[in-house]
C-alpha cells in the first residue's frame, strides 16, 4: 500500500469491497442509503465543531450503545467518508470496541484502520458505479484528467475532492502520475479556487467547506438521562457526558 496516496493492493481491495456491498444491501432493504441516516439507525450520531486539531471524528461504547461523533469542523465531504469508516468499525470490530471502549491506538489497530479506510471508499464509492458515470460524465483517458472532471464525480458522490481523485486513481481511471498536480488544487492554499472551479461546474460548494453541523440525537439525551435516574452513572459522569455535548445538568433539570 502506496503511504501518501493509500491505494491498496487489489486482492486485499476487493476483499473489503464485498464486505462494503453486503452493508450496503442490508441497509438498502431497510431504505437507507446515505451514510448519516445509516450511522442514525445503528448508533448514537453525533456532529458538532470540536476544536481537537487533526481529531476528525471517532466511535466509542457506552453503556451498551454505540456512539459516534463526526467533527463538522472539517468539511462535509470529508466527515462523510470519516462517518463510512466509523461504521466499517461499529459492523466489524464490535467486539474491539466493547473491551477498548475507543479506539485510542491506532498504532496497535493499523490493520483494522486501513481495513476502516478502504471500506469507506468501497461503501461510498461503488466500483461499477463510479466506472459508469465517469464514462457518462467525464470520458477521457487517465492521462487527460482535469480538476474540472474531479468536480462532477465528488459532487456526483458526495466526497471529497481527495477522497474521489484517490478512488479515480485506484480504479486506473487516471494515471498515477497525475495525482500531484491533480490534488494541487485541494491544498488549503486553494481552497477558494476549488470552489470557484465547483460552481463554475454548477455545483454548491457544500462538500468542501465545513458543515459546522451541531447535531445531537434527542434519543442520546434521553438515554444519558435514564443511565443517570437508573443509577448506571454518577452525577459526575452525567456532567461529563453533557458538557461534551454544550450541555449541562441545569438545564435538563438536575442540580
Amino acid at each position: 500500500m502506496d503511504n501518501d496516496i493509500n491505494i491498496p493492493d487489489e486482492l486485499f481491495r476487493l476483499e473489503i469491497k464485498a464486505l462494503s456491498e453486503e452493508v450496503r444491501i442490508k441497509f438498502a432493504k431497510k431504505g437507507l442509503s446515505d451514510i448519516f441516516d445509516i450511522l442514525s439507525e445503528t448508533a448514537f450520531l453525533i456532529r458538532k465543531p470540536l476544536d481537537i486539531e487533526g481529531l476528525s471524528g471517532f466511535i466509542t461504547y457506552y453503556e451498551d450503545h454505540f456512539i459516534v461523533y463526526l467533527n463538522s469542523n472539517f468539511t462535509l465531504g470529508h466527515e462523510r467518508y470519516t462517518g463510512a469508516h466509523e461504521l466499517y468499525h461499529i459492523i466489524y470490530n464490535e467486539d474491539i470496541l466493547k473491551k477498548e471502549k475507543i479506539f485510542l491506538d491506532k498504532e496497535k489497530y493499523r490493520e483494522e484502520e486501513i481495513k476502516a479506510d478502504v471500506f469507506a471508499a468501497e461503501f461510498l464509492m461503488p466500483e461499477d458505479y463510479v466506472k459508469e458515470v465517469f464514462y457518462k460524465t467525464v470520458n477521457v483517458d487517465k492521462y487527460s484528467l482535469q480538476p474540472k472532471h474531479i468536480v462532477r464525480m465528488y459532487n456526483y458522490f458526495r466526497v471529497s475532492y481527495k477522497a474521489m481523485l484517490k478512488r479515480l486513481i485506484q480504479l486506473n481511471l487516471c494515471s498515477f502520475d497525475k495525482y500531484f498536480e491533480l490534488a494541487e488544487i485541494c491544498s488549503l492554499e486553494k481552497e477558494y479556487e476549488l470552489q470557484a472551479l465547483t460552481r463554475e461546474e454548477g455545483y454548491d460548494i457544500d462538500l468542501i467547506i465545513p458543515s459546522k453541523a451541531n447535531y445531537i440525537p434527542k434519543e442520546y439525551i434521553m438515554y444519558v438521562k435514564a443511565n443517570y435516574e437508573n443509577s448506571k452513572i454518577t452525577y459526575e459522569e452525567m456532567k461529563e457526558t453533557l458538557e461534551f455535548i454544550g450541555l449541562k445538568p441545569e438545564e435538563l433539570g438536575y442540580i
